[in-house]
């Protein structure tokens, strides 16, 4: 609560007296120590919703309530503040949807990823998708006129990564590679041609797993279903300090589409001018010239970055000669980092990895596992890969009830020796090497 009412303080970068008279009021009435909110400075925005994700229905929606009372303590709600409500809406207050077959949709949630001060500081919706959804893709190309319209009517940019692509392919080639030549001087022309060719291929769901998932570790599943996605903030961890490293995290709302993509942004937008209380309107029609601000900017300067490590994880089972039960870290270079683990440590690893990806699974239940085995498997693989950009996708993690990993699948394997010695070997996809098991 602490971190939701201070992130909501300092969203207009104006501290009101009657705002402060305010969180002393809900200090007062949630019974909110100093401490706590001293606290609260160590916590994502993110994981303060998840926290609140906790209370009873009734409770969410008077919480919102009172938060929305300050984002008014001014008679002003700005755009920054209607975005935090915009999260807490959907995560604490909107009730689990059905679809057209009565079955339970996942529900809405917050991504967060470590990045700079300024990446991805202007309001965008992104349309996402973990595999090509043909219903949803239709929709958006008959109606991506009228989306574009009504979200830059209330100063959002509707994005749809084919539509970019294809102002890029339209554009005369050697006019798009000469400027990132110009913006990447230190690339070589080879990987100039190499940047334009990924830019012509790229597709909504390469654009999620090459640059939300792995560059950027936004926790979402692998094979995330079409969503809408959208900015809400930079979360400051710490936040009002002086001293020490000071960590940014930019803050996304997930929304899973349930009915249609137009139905959900009018919702969004809908609710967006009943907050709001100044509101811009956002205009960039510039075909034909390479734009570089806002989405575009962060867009491309992702393609050009450099591709971090992101090594295979492979179980080695137990090593006959020492006793030991070894994961190996297996970088591109044929390099490889040996973990040892306890037999339980290497079961609990075993078993979270193989209930992640079978498809009638959710995962690894949450109360078949012993917490302190957890927490010490959890820190042992931070220790090893404390260097390593993904670390947080290879430890075990927990969503709703149970525990998975949000590696992708296909950098999971399991090592096959040819012989007792365990010099001849083949690394086998981890649910082949299941299949293969039963056979």
């Amino acid at each position: 609560m602490a971190r939701i009412i201070s992130d909501m303080i300092k969203a207009d970068n104006i501290i009101e007296e009657s705002e402060i008279r305010d969180m002393k009021e809900l200090m007062s009435y949630y019974s909110l120590t100093r401490q706590d909110m001293s606290d609260a400075r160590n916590i994502r925005f993110s994981n303060a919703v998840t926290i609140l994700q906790e209370l009873g229905h009734r409770e969410r929606k008077a919480f919102f309530e009172n938060v929305y009372k300050i984002a008014m303590s001014d008679n002003v709600c700005v755009p920054k503040e209607a975005l935090l409500l915009i999260a807490l809406k959907y995560c604490l207050i909107d009730k689990k949807q059905k679809d057209s077959k009565g079955q339970g949709c996942p529900k809405p949630y917050l991504l967060s990823c470590p990045t700079s001060e300024v990446s991805l500081n202007d309001q965008y919706m992104v349309y996402l998708e973990g595999a090509y959804d043909e219903e949803r893709n239709e929709e958006i190309k008959q109606n991506f006129e009228l989306l574009v319209t009504r979200s830059r009517l209330n100063g959002f940019n509707f994005v749809y990564i084919p539509k970019m692509v294809e102002e890029f392919e339209n554009m005369d080639s050697q006019y798009v590679q000469d400027v990132i030549s110009y913006m990447a001087p230190h690339l070589s022309q080879e990987v100039v041609a190499d940047v334009y060719g990924r830019l012509c291929k790229m597709t909504t769901a390469t654009f999620f797993h090459n640059v939300l998932y792995e560059r950027l570790q936004v926790k979402a599943l692998y094979d995330a279903k079409p969503s809408l996605l959208i900015y809400i903030g930079t979360s400051v961890v710490p936040y009002c300090t002086e001293v020490g490293n000071v960590q940014y995290y930019t803050e996304f709302l997930c929304i899973p589409i349930v009915h249609s993509t137009l139905s959900l942004v009018k919702d969004v937008l809908d609710f967006y001018k009943s907050k709001v209380s100044l509101r811009t309107i956002t205009v960039m029609d510039n075909n034909g010239q390479f734009k570089y601000f806002g989405f575009y900017k962060a867009f491309f300067d992702f393609l050009i970055a450099p591709p971090p490590v992101a090594p295979d994880l492979i179980f080695l089972g137990q090593d006959l000669k020492t006793g030991k039960y070894n994961v190996a870290f297996k970088f591109e270079e044929g390099r490889e980092r040996i973990l040892h683990l306890t037999p339980k440590r290497y079961a609990l690893y075993y078993d979270v990895a193989l209930r992640t990806f079978f498809s009638n699974s959710k995962g690894y239940p949450g109360a078949k596992v012993d917490k302190t085995t957890m927490s010490h498997l959890r820190r042992n693989i931070g220790d090893e890969l404390k260097d390593v950009s993904f670390v947080e996708q290879y430890k075990p993690e927990k969503e709703g009830n149970c525990y998975i990993l949000r590696i992708n699948q296909e950098k999971v394997f399991v090592r096959r020796y040819e012989n007792g010695a365990g010099k001849g070997h083949k690394d086998v996809p981890i649910l082949t090497f299941q299949e293969l098991k039963r056979s």
